[in-house]
């Protein structure tokens, strides 16, 4: 009996078809580009950084320029209303400036009005106005403005390119001279020569603008240091919102706003705002750290209202600080 090795079955189909076996595919990396697009990004963010610490002074100017440009754009938009929402409280404290006088952040100077100029015979008027303005774009609106409520303006030769050109076509005047300063009081180092040389001021005035420098304990000490014995801040400026007894909130109704809620819109929105409004901070408590101040007394009223998301965003509180 001969015997013959048995040949291994193969399994074939209903139709007696045998199946075709399924090629081998090789894996293949999805999206390649993914890798080249966050290869491509962290290279460019490694490039700037490495630029801006070899170039920092020039990258800060152009940073500076920028924001400042683009706050004038905004603010060209947005000053008519907050001029008529502030028009309540400006008018009874700047009517009251006389004297030598200091004021922060004058934007495009839409309170020059306010302030008595010697137009009205026997009236206390300015003798000297210093308004340090760090925004270039606003230094035109602020000139124009300031000559329509009879001020005598002049760029301060030291800070602002264009002095030489527009002192000699301003001319001599009788009216009060006020003179434009590019700078802030941020750094008690680099405060501008004219700020300290036409010191001790008797008023020195800050309209929305605490909200805005770099180091508002720092300011604040300036502005009391460069104040005369018994000299005057009047301020009016947004704050974060304090709690539901604060006493400075007359005519405030409890609960008629879930301030919960709103501080936690201001510290969540403040780092992205500040980007683009010159560095505005919704969330410091700028009355606290004004009366924190040693050596003034300090009177004050907060006001909340509650129409409109910019208002519940924007308490504001204005009051005046003696230096004693």
């Amino acid at each position: 009996m001969s015997s013959s090795k048995a040949e291994p079955k193969t399994p074939t189909g209903a139709s007696g078809e045998q199946p075709q076996r399924a090629a081998r595919q090789v894996p293949t990396e999805p999206y390649p580009w993914k890798r080249v697009l966050i290869g491509s990004l962290v290279v460019i963010i490694c490039w700037c950084i490495g630029f801006y610490r070899e170039y920092k002074d020039v990258a800060d100017q152009h940073i500076k320029y920028a924001q400042d440009w683009t706050f004038n754009q905004l603010w060209t938009h947005a000053s008519g209303s907050n001029v008529q929402r502030l028009q309540p409280y400006r008018t009874s404290l700047w009517e009251q400036i006389h004297g030598n006088v200091l004021e922060i952040g004058p934007g495009f100077g839409e309170s020059m009005d306010l302030i008595p100029n010697g137009r009205v015979p026997g009236s206390r008027a300015v003798s000297r106005f210093i308004a340090v303005e760090p925004n270039a774009f606003f230094h035109d609106k602020l000139a124009h403005n300031s000559q329509a409520a009879g001020f005598a303006v002049q760029y301060d030769p030291h800070t602002c390119p264009q002095a030489e050109e527009f002192n000699a076509a301003a001319g001599n005047s009788k009216l009060p001279v006020l003179t434009i300063v590019n700078g802030t009081l941020d750094n008690s180092l680099s405060i501008p020569e004219t700020v300290l040389n036409n010191a001790p001021y008797d008023f020195i005035a800050s309209s929305m603008v605490l909200c805005s420098v770099n180091s508002i304990e720092d300011n604040l000490q300036t502005i009391f240091n460069l104040l005369a014995p018994g000299g005057k801040f009047v301020f009016i400026e947004h704050v974060r919102h304090t709690d539901e007894g604060d006493h400075s909130c007359p005519g405030y109704e409890r609960g008629s706003l879930d301030l919960r809620l709103w501080k936690m819109v201001q510290n969540v929105v403040t780092p992205v705002w500040s980007l683009f409004t010159g560095n505005c901070h919704l969330d410091r408590d700028t009355a606290k750290i004004i009366e924190g101040i040693e050596g003034w007394k300090v009177e004050y009223k907060t006001v909340r209202q509650m129409e409109g998301v910019l208002s519940k965003l924007t308490p504001i509180v204005c009051g005046v600080a003696i230096k004693e």
